[in-house]
């Protein structure tokens, strides 16, 4: 699978997310859309991205929520 392709797939799957998803699950649920990944392939496309793990997202949804 091109780079570009699983990137993506990485987007949509965190951009929907409603509870924050580690890289273990995102490499799970990649393979049911028929990439085979390692977790380390996923974190490295994802920071790439300029997306933060689950526990940067998790901290900033809870500062964001207590902003709001």
């Amino acid at each position: 699978a091109s780079a570009e392709a699983v990137k993506a797939a990485i987007g949509k799957l965190i951009a929907a997310e409603t509870e924050i998803l580690s890289d273990d699950t995102l490499v799970d649920l990649l393979k049911g859309q028929g990439f085979d990944l390692a977790r380390r392939t996923v974190a490295k496309y994802r920071e790439a991205m300029g997306i933060g793990s689950s526990i940067q997202r998790r901290r900033q949804r809870a500062i964001a929520g207590k902003a709001a």
